[in-house]
């Protein structure tokens, strides 16, 4: 079954079709018939007036033909006469046989003449009279300009058959101008009856346009909206129960997800605590056992160097295990301190990344700027997360971005902590389609941060290096005192 609208839309449109269509069709036809009606009206006005001309012809040809034959009244002029006889002539010939043969020729355009048989008939009978004095016309036009002996005779008797027959041309002129204006008034009669019909149609269609289409239409459209309008109410209702329900829904939900963040976050935070204080102990044991079992070692090598060697072998593998107990106990010293610095639970958080970007400028031979504003010891809990948020860095720069230089700026606002590590490396690709930071390293320094309901933010890109940002809020019933360092400490140190 096809849907609601698209059966409105097409019950629609098809009567809209058809309404439409109709109309336009009585319009066009009412503008083509008086269009072909004003183009004929237009040839009638031509065809009467050349007919009524023929009337002004035929006095100008007994005029000039008196005149062509009494030379003696205007003797100066008979050249001129005897040319304005031969373009009379022509004109009135061309135009009788134009308005008798049904076509007339102008020199600006050919105009159709439409003769009834009551014309033809007039013409019928105008003919003799128009061929007579066209005949006797001619001949005086030929005798004035080929004169012979003995021609007033002959011109005397042709000018008198013109002047005889110029009255009945006349009176048969004037039936048939008559007639042309007679007939033209019955066809402006006739497009007017037929303009008359054509509206009266128009308007009867619209009626029943209006009757039998937008009528039912509207009765229809309201059934529609009717239906319409009970859906929505219903629709309404059962919305306001949806509501009510996904309302209570949703507040399950984030009561839900609240309390599974809630978990995640104690769970995180036992985890990071339980994995400082496991750092702690192995710390504590590299320092207290392997440590002190390294030193007993290189004591013991200085005993056996008192003793003499027997040869220059042996003095240069002493030497070799020598060295390498020693560097064996700075990289016990240096992993000992990495898993838990005693110079940051000692001193605080500045001297401790300071340390750090020591050792990691010596061991990578990696410029480090650090700059330290923090006046004051800050929470344990907030001195650690830095500090490895700080470690992780450092270790992403050295390791992953090639960075030769890097800077740190910690500093203390508004009851926040701000830290900021910004290297000039390689960086890399954050875009929508990445989800999350991809690594652990910078999932880990996030998570740090969320424990604590700090922020955590990261700006890079291939080839415009790595900056890390990192805000952790001030508790205002925990605030700590100021403590003096047991050494001095400069706040600005390039490494």
């Amino acid at each position: 079954m096809r849907p609601l609208d698209t059966q409105v839309f097409q019950r629609l449109t098809r009567l809209y079709v058809i309404a439409l269509t109709t109309v336009a069709a009585l319009s066009m036809s009412g503008q083509l018939v008086i269009q072909l009606f004003l183009h004929q009206l237009l040839d009638d006005s031509h065809v009467i007036n050349i007919a009524g001309r023929q009337r002004m012809l035929s006095q100008r040809l007994c005029k000039t033909s008196i005149l062509l034959c009494r030379p003696d009244i205007f003797p100066a002029d008979a050249e001129h006469y005897s040319q304005d006889i031969k373009d009379i002539i022509r004109l009135w010939e061309g135009c009788h046989n134009g308005l008798k043969g049904g076509e007339l020729d102008t020199p600006e355009q050919t105009y159709t003449v439409r003769n009834s048989p009551t014309i033809d008939s007039l013409f019928l009978e105008l003919n003799p009279i128009f061929t007579v004095m066209l005949t006797n016309a001619k001949t005086i036009s030929y005798m004035i300009e080929n004169p012979v002996k003995n021609q007033a005779d002959t011109l005397h008797t042709s000018l008198q058959q013109i002047l005889s027959n110029e009255r009945n041309f006349l009176k048969m002129m004037d039936k048939i101008v008559f007639q042309y204006d007679k007939e033209a008034s019955q066809r402006v009669d006739t497009i007017k009856r037929i303009e008359l019909i054509l509206f009266v149609l128009l308007f009867v269609v619209l009626i029943l346009e209006g009757l039998l289409i937008f009528r039912p239409i509207a009765n229809y459209i309201r059934v529609v909206i009717k239906k319409l309008t009970d859906s929505e109410t219903e629709l309404r209702d059962s919305n306001e129960m949806l509501v009510t329900t996904q309302a209570a829904l949703v507040q399950a939900t984030e009561e839900k997800y609240k309390l599974q963040l809630a978990e995640e976050k104690v769970r995180s935070a036992s985890l990071m605590e339980g994995q400082e204080l496991e750092r702690k102990r192995l710390a504590r044991e590299l320092h207290d056992g392997i440590g002190q079992m390294l030193t007993g070692l290189r004591l013991l090598g200085e005993r056996v160097r008192s003793t003499p060697f027997t040869n220059e072998k042996q003095e240069k593998s002493f030497e070799e295990l020598q060295k390498l107990i020693q560097e064996t106990i700075e990289a016990t010293r240096t992993v000992s301190f990495n898993l838990a610095p005693s110079v940051l639970s000692d001193y605080g958080l500045g001297p401790a990344v300071r340390i750090l970007a020591e050792q990691t400028s010596k061991m990578s031979g990696v410029g480090i700027d650090f700059h330290d504003n923090i006046q004051r010891r800050l929470p344990e809990n907030i001195e650690t997360t830095l500090y490895r948020i700080a470690q992780e860095a450092l270790h992403n720069a050295v390791k992953y971005a090639d960075a030769s230089l890097i800077s740190i700026h910690l500093e203390e606002a508004n009851q926040r902590v701000l830290m900021h590590i910004i290297d000039n490396g390689k960086g890399f690709e954050i875009g929508p389609s990445k989800k999350g930071l991809g690594s652990n390293g910078l999932k880990n320094m996030q998570t740090r941060s969320n424990l604590l309901n700090g922020q955590f933010k990261i700006q890079s890109g291939i080839g415009k290096g790595t900056a890390i940002q990192v805000v952790i809020p001030l508790s205002n019933k925990k605030k700590s005192s100021t403590i003096s360092k047991k050494k001095p400490l400069t706040q600005q140190t390039t490494i």
